[in-house]
C-alpha cells in the first residue's frame, strides 16, 4: 500500500488557494445499496452465521454492516450479504469452514484495514469478513519481536508501540491495514535498512482454508512461510504476525504545521527531476529515504516531496538540492515516528470527498531525468484530458515515485520475488476522480471501468521510457499490492508461480479460497 498517495489533500487545498476556483465534494459516506437479488449460498450462509454468531453479524442498514464494508476507494467497495466481525480465531475457523461448504459455498472477503485497491480484493457481494476485533499486540523485549493483530493498521501499531521505544518495518501513509501489506511484501520508510515488511517477518498465525490452525515459522512449516511472504490470501486467514523490531529515535523531515513535505508549483519540475535523479543514482545512506509524487489535481500541475531520514539530523547535503528550489510551503522539524505518520499525512485520503481510483505499478531500478520527463509529461497530458472529460468534477492523476536504496538487499526468499539481483523499486500511477455518494456501489465501479485502459496506456508509456533508459525490463515483477487485478501471474511472482500453485492445492484441497477475491493461483 499498499501505494502511498500522499496527502494529495493539500494539493486540493493549495489549488484552492491558488486558484480560488474549485469546490471540494462532499465528505459523507455512500448510502448502503439496496439489494433485490443476493447469491443463494451466501443467504445461506449469512443465516447460519447469525445463528452461530448472533452478536457479530450485521446486515444491511446498521452502523457495523457500514463499517464493515466501508473501503478508502468507493470503487473498492461491495455490499455484502451479512458481514461478519470473528472475534476468536475459532471463530475464523468456523467460519471458512461454512462458506466453503459443498452445500453452500459462498464469496466471501478478508478485510483488515479496507485499503485494497481493487474491487473484490477485500470486498464481496457475498459474506465480508471484517478483521477489526483481531486488534491486540504484545512486544518480547527477549526475542526483539511485536506480535500484531491483523485488524490493525500501521498508524495505530506505531502509536502502540511508540512507548516501548521501537519500531517495525511497516507501512508507510495511515490507513494501511498490517494484514494486506504484510500479505503482499510491504514497503516501508525502514525498508533501505531492513527489508521488506515481509522480510521482517518471524511467524504467522494461519487459519487454513480446511479450519485448521497453524503457527507457521520458517522452522516449523518452511513451505507456508514461504508462501505467505507475499502469497497473498491463497492460504487461508491470517490472524497475527510476528515482526522483528528495532530501536527508534526520533526522525528528520520536512514539515509545514502538522504536515511533512515540500510543495511546489509545476513550473519548478525541471529542477525537481534533477535533485530527484541525483538522490536515486547517487544516495548511498540508507536512513535517507523520500517518495516524490508528481500530480495534476484538476488540470493544475503541482509536485510534493516527502523527504525522511531515520535520524534527529540528517548529514550535510542529502536534501540540499530539494530545499534550495522554490517552492509553496516547507519548514524543517525533528520529531517522532508517530507525529510524522499523524502530521504529515492525516487520514491519508485525497481531501476530494468520495472517491474512485485506478491504479497500477512501474517496476524502475532508478529514476534518470528521461523517466522522471516522461512521468512528468504523461502525469500533465493525462491529467488535463481527464479535467476535460469529466465536467468540472476533480480528477487526481499522479506518479508517486520512489527512489529506496537498494530495496531488495535484505532478501530472505519468500513468494514475492525481491532478489538483490534486481534492485527493482515500485513506481506508483494513479488517477482518483470524484464520485458521487448517492450512488450504488456497482455503479461507481462503473464508472471506473473506462479508466482501466487509461491507466495501462498511462503506465505503459513511462515504463517504456524506463525500458529504453535501461531501468526497467519488460518481465520485471509488479508489486502485487499496487497491480491491476487482471495482471498475469508470472509478472506478480515470476518463477515462484508452480511452487505456490503446488502449495494452493495441498493445503486448499476444497478450493475455499478461490471463494475470495484477489490475485488466485487456482484459477
Amino acid at each position: 500500500m499498499a501505494s502511498v498517495f500522499l496527502d494529495l489533500r493539500r494539493y486540493a487545498l493549495v489549488l484552492l488557494a491558488i486558484f480560488g476556483s474549485l469546490e471540494l465534494g462532499s465528505a459523507s459516506k455512500p448510502h448502503p445499496e439496496v439489494r433485490t437479488s443476493l447469491p443463494s449460498g451466501a443467504q445461506k450462509a449469512c443465516q447460519i452465521l447469525q445463528q452461530e454468531f448472533p452478536g457479530l453479524v450485521a446486515f444491511p442498514g446498521s452502523t457495523q454492516f457500514v463499517d464493515d464494508n466501508e473501503h478508502w476507494a468507493v470503487t473498492s467497495e461491495s455490499n455484502s450479504t451479512c458481514s461478519v466481525e470473528p472475534q476468536t480465531v475459532d471463530d475464523i475457523s468456523t467460519i471458512l469452514q461454512l462458506v466453503g461448504r459443498s452445500d453452500i459455498r459462498s464469496p466471501f472477503a478478508v478485510k483488515s484495514g479496507g485499503h485494497a485497491y481493487n474491487l473484490g480484493f477485500s470486498s464481496t457481494p457475498g459474506v465480508q469478513i471484517a478483521m477489526s476485533k483481531f486488534n491486540n499486540l504484545s512486544v518480547n523485549a527477549e526475542k526483539k519481536t511485536a506480535t500484531i493483530g491483523v485488524g490493525l493498521t500501521w498508524d495505530k501499531v506505531y502509536q502502540m508501540l511508540e512507548p516501548f521505544g521501537v519500531m517495525v518495518t511497516g507501512g508507510r501513509i495511515p490507513g494501511i491495514g498490517v494484514g494486506g501489506l504484510s500479505l503482499g511484501g510491504g514497503y516501508s520508510w525502514k525498508t533501505n535498512q531492513f527489508g521488506l515488511t515481509v522480510d521482517t517477518i518471524a511467524s504467522f498465525d494461519l487459519v487454513l482454508p480446511t479450519g485448521k490452525q497453524v503457527h507457521v515459522t520458517n522452522q516449523t512449516n518452511p513451505d507456508l512461510f514461504f508462501a505467505l511472504k507475499g502469497g497473498q490470501n491463497n492460504f487461508g486467514i491470517v490472524t497475527s504476525i510476528e515482526f522483528e523490531t528495532h530501536p527508534q529515535s526520533q526522525i528528520w523531515l520536512k514539515r509545514r504545521r502538522q504536515g511533512g513535505s515540500i510543495t511546489y508549483a509545476g513550473n519548478v519540475t525541471d529542477s525537481l527531476n534533477l535533485a530527484t535523479a541525483n538522490f536515486s543514482i547517487n544516495n548511498t545512506d540508507p536512513k535517507a529515504q523520500m517518495i516524490v509524487t508528481y500530480a495534476s489535481v484538476a488540470g493544475q500541475s503541482l509536485a510534493q516531496v516527502f523527504p525522511f531520514y531515520d535520524g534527529p539530523t540528517p548529514p550535510a547535503g542529502i536534501f540540499d538540492a530539494f530545499l534550495s528550489i522554490p517552492n509553496i510551503a516547507t519548514n524543517v522539524s525533528t520529531q517522532s515516528f508517530v507525529e510524522f505518520m499523524d502530521g504529515t499525512f492525516g487520514t491519508g485520503d485525497l481531501g476530494i470527498g468520495p472517491f474512485g481510483i485506478a491504479q497500477h505499478v512501474i517496476p524502475i531500478v532508478q529514476y534518470t531525468i528521461p523517466v522522471l520527463e516522461q512521468i512528468v509529461n504523461q502525469v500533465t497530458t493525462v491529467g488535463e484530458q481527464l479535467t476535460a472529460q469529466n465536467n468540472g468534477s476533480i480528477v487526481v492523476v499522479s506518479v508517486g515515485a520512489e527512489p529506496f536504496l537498494k530495496p531488495n538487499s535484505h532478501d530472505r526468499g519468500g513468494a514475492y520475488p525481491h532478489s538483490a539481483s534486481r534492485q527493482i523499486t515500485p513506481a506508483s500511477p494513479f488517477i482518483g476522480f470524484q464520485t458521487d455518494p448517492t450512488l450504488p456501489a456497482a455503479v461507481q465501479a462503473a464508472k471506473r471501468a473506462p479508466l482501466v485502459p487509461v491507466i495501462k496506456q498511462f503506465t505503459h508509456a513511462i515504463q517504456a521510457a524506463a525500458v529504453s533508459q535501461g531501468q526497467s525490463q519488460w518481465d520485471d515483477v509488479l508489486y502485487p499490492n499496487y497491480a491491476l487485478s487482471d495482471t498475469p501471474l508470472n509478472l506478480l511472482f515470476g518463477e515462484n508461480v508452480p511452487r505456490l500453485q503446488a502449495l494452493a492445492r495441498k493445503y486448499d484441497p476444497q478450493r475455499v479460497m478461490s471463494l475470495t477475491g484477489g490475485f488466485s493461483l487456482l484459477d
